[in-house]
């Protein structure tokens, strides 16, 4: 397989330009109590510290006097015409599409050469009405949910321009919110009056709809992965689906069949609105909750795992966010709020649950270190003393998933022999799989007694 993990060589010049071009605001990261990973701003090497946009500079670089009113969905893709096959220096450099919903537009980066606004207000060709979901190809092609307008237009970015092609289902769709694609270039729609799910093949031609058995309710924001996906680590077709109001969501196999649902009441947040949603490379979906200012994970299983950020204006914090979007092979996440659009790596968090026995003595000599990661990590443990003298090297380097996670310490040195009675601390540290690998890691630590 191609390289997935690791960002190529970190070219200051080429990401700043990226960042700037798409207004990833000039805003360094300082020093805060507040230090949740589960994303991660990019090291300074990659992005100069600059991670968050603001309407204001936005403006500015569009000089279209508009920025950022309602931005809704948002799609990054690397594109075939823009990569350099004779080298991955290049691979990172992805093209960025957002709904700026109330200004009837697609806000987009010519590669590193500027920022572009495509559409205007109307029903025209072209043209939109309060666009919602975008979804995007390396082909690219580029598809929106015209809401008002009752139909999908499907774009395609030539040479960093913007081309009308088609609309699609303009006889058959009332008020679709979302729209994702599969790498066989299908497209899916959430028709959100039908209560359905309405799938095209590449050239707009109706192959067939989903309803959940009926149980459907109001689809809005959806995301897709397929099994000839080759950013899938786990090779299953995967349709999750954001419902009843933005307030549950569901996953689907690729013969619509229901495999789990989870709802804000669930997670202890009754009032959570799931508004848009996206998934990694490992199949754990993210959707942002425009209420409760924050992103939540889930497992493949829409397990819940975590919630990511806060109520703010500051680092790891959101007003009202809304589009979300993940490149998989790198783990690059993008997310729009209401006046401004932040830029993270999937990085990764966690805790020691606990260790058993809670003291040790000669009949239990070693405990049992119980790790709950919230994404799969490549992780290493190391046993000191109370003056922090090494003990042992328990794991050098191992990668464990995504859940509970249980590692045994039989209680002896590096040497092979049963320690004598003290105080003994394990040192964990996990490093994340993508490309915050080497640029971030997640130190814990526990402390256990020796009788």
């Amino acid at each position: 397989m191609t390289n997935r993990r690791i960002c190529p060589a970190l070219k200051q010049y080429k990401w700043v330009a990226i960042i700037l071009l798409l207004a990833f605001f000039w805003k360094p990261v300082p020093a805060q109590e507040y230090r949740p990973s589960l994303l991660v701003p990019p090291p300074y090497g990659h992005s100069y510290g600059f991670h968050k946009a603001g309407k204001f500079y936005l403006k500015i670089l569009l000089s279209l006097g508009a920025g950022f009113d309602d931005p809704q969905g948002i799609a990054a893709v690397k594109l075939k015409s823009t990569d350099d096959p004779s080298t991955t220096g290049d691979d990172d450099e992805l093209t960025v599409y957002a709904a700026n919903s109330n200004r009837h537009q697609i806000i987009y980066n010519r590669g590193l050469d500027g920022l572009a606004a495509y559409g205007s207000l109307g029903s025209g060709n072209g043209q939109f009405h309060n666009p919602l979901g975008v979804a995007a190809t390396e082909d690219g092609f580029v598809y929106v949910a015209d809401m008002n307008n009752n139909r999908v237009v499907c774009l395609y970015n030539e040479k960093g321009k913007l081309e009308f092609i088609r609309n699609i289902g303009e006889s058959e769709l009332s008020h679709p919110m979302g729209c994702a694609v599969d790498a066989a270039g299908n497209l899916y729609v959430t028709d959100t009056d039908h209560n359905r799910i309405v799938i095209y093949d590449k050239v707009g031609r109706r192959t067939r709809v989903m309803d959940g058995g009926g149980k459907l309710d109001r689809p809005s924001a959806i995301a897709v992965v397929d099994f000839a996906d080759r950013w899938n680590f786990r090779h299953e077709t995967v349709i999750v689906v954001s419902d009843s109001v933005n307030g549950r969501i569901r996953k689907f196999d690729q013969f619509g069949k229901i495999q789990a649902e989870i709802t804000g009441g669930d997670i202890a947040m009754p009032g959570a609105y799931f508004a848009w949603l996206a998934l990694d490379f490992y199949g754990s979906v993210y959707a942002t909750d425009m209420v409760n200012h924050q992103v939540h994970k889930f497992d493949h299983d829409l397990k819940y795992v975590a919630g990511f950020g806060r109520q703010g204006k500051g680092d790891n914090e959101f007003e009202s966010p809304r589009g979300i979007a993940i490149w998989k092979r790198y783990g690059q996440v993008f997310v729009l709020e209401r006046e401004s659009v932040q830029y993270y790596w999937v990085g990764v968090d966690g805790y020691i649950e606990g260790l058993y026995p809670k003291k040790l003595n000669q009949d239990f000599p070693g405990p049992t270190i119980s790790l709950m990661l919230y994404e799969p990590g490549d992780f290493k443990i190391q046993v000191t003393d109370s003056a922090g003298n090494l003990v042992k090297n328990l794991v050098n380097e191992f990668r464990e998933t995504l859940g509970l996670n249980n590692i045994v310490w039989d209680g002896t040195d590096d040497k092979g022999r049963l320690v004598p009675p003290g105080e003994y601390i394990i040192n964990v540290t996990i490093e994340p799989t993508y490309s915050a690998k080497g640029y971030f890691s997640k130190k814990l630590t526990a402390r256990i007694v020796k009788e």
